[in-house]
């Protein structure tokens, strides 16, 4: 898309259109107008789409793409979930009508890719097909910059509109409810219910309120990054570009002595919570949470809507905006703002904005 920018020497905003290059590198142009920017960048995607023809694209099979692809991110570090998702969508994609493993990549169609996708949209919902289509795009995109295939993909079908669903925040009692709960396991032994302890699914509950933690940063915490003494607890996130990166949070009072008792109960142990049936660290566990959620009787809800409750819990106190944001370790307080579920400033704000005309009259009135 065609994009603005200030010239140094007039100070004048300019058009320039720009263009991606099989190679790589972009190309500008400056024109007078935004629509001559555009009609320039149109003029050279047509001209690069001519340059390369079908046979530009070496005549690698599609399961070779895909694998070489699969391996790469593998290599990279990318979180297990997404890499799953990724071999499920090229699985289904592979299983197509009219797709095939060994067909070359410069023979799946844009109109193929489009009823596939069409399909998941139908059958599931646009979201799902828009999570598909994303990854089908970044395999070319990957190829391309890997120098496998060359020019625009040929797979960009657009998006697909849906209804985003609400975000989910239980109530805090909901949490407490589920949280009583946490520590008793019924399990069938010979065919008779009994019913087992684990007190450290209370703790790790505990731990996801206090801290505001992601899923994979409590799964993944370790005990050297629980600093007793300094009274704070290190997290890591995977980034994209730049591998784990490590923030330190303040621990509280009631965490850190639950997180003593752990100690106490994991002994000599790496990680801070083991699952007691694999002796591992949890790997997911989301449906462990709704389970309890559903004996508690109550909506289900997910390890990251406890990070929203957080938020929220946070923003009742007052605390301020800077500081839950501190906390749960945003690089903009916008995003911050989004996990922050009360309207009491708006309110107020709504209340000082319109209603003081109304109470005039009415006072006016004798009402």
């Amino acid at each position: 898309m065609p994009i603005q920018r200030r010239n140094r020497k007039t100070g004048r905003m300019e058009w320039y259109g720009r263009v991606l290059l099989p190679d790589g590198r972009r190309k500008e142009r400056r024109k007078a107008t935004k629509r001559e920017a555009l009609e320039w960048e149109v003029l050279i995607k047509q001209k690069l789409t001519e340059s390369f023809s079908e046979t530009a694209t070496p005549a690698v099979s599609l399961h070779t793409l895909i694998t070489k692809h699969l391996l790469a991110l593998k290599a990279k570090g990318v979180a297990q979930g997404t890499y799953d998702d990724k071999a499920l969508v090229f699985a289904e994609l592979l299983s197509w009508p009219g797709v095939s493993p060994i067909m070359p990549v410069a023979e799946l169609k844009h109109d193929t890719v489009r009823e596939f996708l069409d399909h998941i949209a139908q059958t599931r919902s646009g979201h799902r097909a828009n999570t598909f289509r994303k990854h089908i795009v970044r395999l070319w995109n990957w190829a391309k910059r890997a120098r496998i295939v060359m020019g625009e993909c040929p797979w960009d079908v657009e998006m697909y509109k849906y209804d985003k669903p609400d975000k989910y925040v239980p109530p805090e009692e909901d949490f407490w409810k589920v949280y009583d709960m946490a520590d008793q396991v019924t399990q069938l032994w010979h065919g008779k219910p009994y019913t087992r302890s684990f007190p450290h699914r209370k703790r790790m509950l505990l731990a996801f309120l206090h801290t505001a933690a992601r899923r994979n940063e409590l799964f993944n915490l370790r005990w050297k990054d629980v600093d007793f003494k300094g009274m704070q607890v290190r997290l890591y996130t995977k980034k994209r570009t730049s591998g784990r990166e490590g923030d330190w949070i303040p621990l509280t009072d009631v965490l850190a002595s639950e997180l003593k008792a752990q100690r106490l109960e994991t002994g000599f142990e790496e990680y801070v919570f083991i699952n007691p049936f694999s002796g591992l660290p949890y790997a997911y566990a989301n449906d462990m949470v709704k389970s309890i959620c559903v004996t508690a009787g109550v909506k289900p809800f997910s390890f990251h809507a406890i990070r929203h409750l957080s938020a929220s819990l946070l923003d009742k106190a007052g605390v301020p905006l800077a500081t839950i944001q501190r906390i749960l370790r945003h690089k903009s307080v916008t995003t911050t703002a989004r996990y922050v579920h009360s309207l009491k400033d708006a309110s107020e704000a709504a209340n000082r904005a319109f209603g003081g005309k109304v109470l005039e009259m009415k006072k006016a009135s004798g009402e």
